[in-house]
């Protein structure tokens, strides 16, 4: 745990209650923190009661909410999870991820809300929320104005969203901070808290500035760039209540594996905790209980691709990128799985006559002896059998041309991308060109 958080905990525990706490930075461990601050504010006898959690609320609501009173005595501590009011106009990840996932998770009123709370921001109603409507936004307007590239999806999103706001007479959360701000600088009530988790905060917000000021502010961010990670404190947290910490190596070898995965991370030092005999965590533990994850990021991806489906291929797109993945990120892993396919798609035209083999094998007898002397004297390794079973199966599916098209289409995109393009609009059309010969 960060010793920032540490503190914090440890205040609350020794009865010094602050009216705002704000948690910021990557996602799962601000929850985490979130969670534990929670449970240290209000007894669990207490949650149902003096708990009050809003996902979608507007700072009026808000300051509603922490300047009423609770039906029992005791401490009143009012969550609000990623708070639109709190985030950068630009400069973030993806704006509408939260308003599409709660969505899709079928909280479609908080979805609602949340994409009128970002729409407001631009100055954009209800009315402008349906694209075919006379006055909404063009595609370059939302990406200017709110940096959100739409894609084929988002607009019927859109849509079903916009008929859902008026049929359910939803309008668009107050924007104004005004009401939420007086509450705190006049003072909240006496044993009230508000306690903000958020992933991204425009750090000019005067929200923040109180925070500070009258408050605490717990930053829980990660790196974003794999060379740049550092997992040692987050391993550290993680790792306390089993009393275990990691040997020399562990951690290396870990970060290669996961990456900057942090509820994965957690994930699998409880199951080295859990295995590991000693005190420490040895680097030959986590070499025998730890996949690739991060080889395997884009297996879905891959999946998707090899047997063409266009809609589950965009459907992971938007689900990453609406993660922080970037287009260039996603272009990259699209190329590779397609050289994979024109390689294996040479091999089954050139050792398999063309016809896919049905088991591994049937590989290691028609193809392996050939393909064995073609990669004899060159650095890469013999192909794993099952494998290129189901890549050759896969490649079935294309025609050649069609495969080398869809290198071209990934030069173009990767020119695009550098160009400034629509990241969402590039990688959507790229993957119906892969999928669909569009």
């Amino acid at each position: 745990m960060s010793s920032e958080l540490d503190d914090v905990l440890a205040g609350v525990k020794a009865g010094k209650l602050s009216p705002l706490y704000l948690l910021w930075g990557e996602e799962f461990l601000v929850r985490k923190g979130a969670d534990e601050l929670v449970k240290v504010l209000v007894p669990d006898a207490a949650v149902g009661l003096n708990l009050v959690t809003l996902d979608a609320g507007s700072p009026r609501e808000v300051a509603q909410e922490l300047a009423t009173m609770p039906l029992f005595p005791g401490r009143k501590v009012v969550v609000v999870r990623d708070p639109e009011f709190l985030a950068p106009k630009k400069g973030r990840g993806d704006p509408l991820a939260k308003a599409r996932e709660a969505w899709k998770a079928g909280k479609r009123k908080e979805g609602a809300r949340r994409l009128l709370a970002l729409a407001a921001r631009a100055g954009w109603g209800v009315d402008q929320l349906d694209p075919s409507a006379a006055r909404a936004p063009s595609v370059e307007q939302w990406k200017e104005e709110l940096n959100v590239d739409l894609a084929e999806a988002d607009v019927a999103f859109l849509k079903e969203a916009a008929a859902f706001c008026k049929e359910e007479r939803i309008s668009a959360p107050e924007g104004d901070a005004s009401a939420l701000i007086e509450l705190l600088q006049k003072g909240a009530p006496a044993g009230h808290a508000l306690v903000m988790a958020a992933t991204e905060v425009d750090a000019k917000n005067p929200l923040v500035k109180l925070a500070q000021d009258k408050g605490h502010v717990v930053e829980r961010k990660v790196a974003a760039r794999h060379k740049d990670l550092d997992l040692s404190d987050i391993a550290k947290e993680f790792l306390a209540p089993f009393k275990k910490k990691l040997g020399p190596g562990a951690l290396e070898e870990l970060k290669e594996r996961v990456g900057g995965n942090i509820r994965l991370l957690q994930s699998e030092l409880e199951k080295l905790a859990t295995y590991s005999e000693g005190p420490a965590i040895e680097r030959s533990d986590v070499v025998m209980l730890v996949h690739h994850a991060r080889e395997e990021e884009f297996f879905e991806l891959s999946e998707a691709l090899q047997k063409r489906d266009f809609r589950g291929a965009l459907s992971y797109a938007e689900d990453a990128m609406g993660q922080g993945t970037h287009a260039l990120q996603l272009l990259g892993a699209v190329a590779s799985i397609v050289r994979t396919l024109l390689e294996s798609h040479e091999w089954l035209t050139r050792y398999a006559g063309g016809t896919p083999p049905r088991t591994a094998k049937d590989v290691e007898a028609r193809v392996f002896p050939k393909l064995e002397a073609e990669l004899k004297g060159t650095k890469r390794k013999m192909p794993n059998a099952w494998a290129l079973t189901f890549s050759m199966k896969a490649a079935a599916g294309y025609e050649r041309k069609e495969l080398l098209g869809a290198l071209v289409a990934c030069a173009e995109a990767d020119l695009a991308l550098k160009s400034s393009g629509n990241g969402r609009l590039v990688i959507e059309r790229l993957l119906a060109t892969v999928c669909l010969g569009a």
